[in-house]
């Protein structure tokens, strides 16, 4: 019997530290699982907030396009206004030229009150 004890005696040793090992084996399991869940949280956590801002990066894009548009369009209108302003610039060196009122009204296309108004303001006045 004594053999048969030997055998039982190491085989429940064998099988005390498999359990053991398992056992050790299971919490290190365990622990790893424990810091992937925090870092899932931590990266869950990242993604968040960049959507947020992603979120913020888009309205204030938005924002700057429409504000872009509108510049756009401010300085067409502002170009369209200096295109309206030219033919009286235009005109101003005319008439220092010694141009006529009924040459500004052809050639400018201005009416011939403005053209007199023009020649009246801008002419050169003849010593009398």
């Amino acid at each position: 019997m004594s053999l048969l004890w030997v055998v039982v005696s190491i085989t429940a040793l064998l099988l005390l530290a498999g359990m053991a090992w398992l056992a050790l084996r299971v919490h290190t399991v365990q622990l790893e699982s424990r810091a992937l869940k925090a870092r899932l949280e931590s990266v869950c956590c990242d993604l968040n907030a960049l959507c947020s801002g992603a979120v913020g990066v888009d309205r204030r894009i938005t924002m700057l396009e429409h504000q872009g548009r509108r510049l756009d369009q401010r300085q067409e209108t502002l170009e369209n206004q200096k295109q309206d302003e030219r033919p009286y610039g235009e005109a101003i060196q005319m008439i220092h030229q010694g141009a006529t009122a009924a040459s500004l009204v052809d050639k400018l296309g201005l009416s011939r009150s403005e053209a007199e108004l023009m020649v009246m303001l801008h002419g050169v006045r003849k010593a009398g």
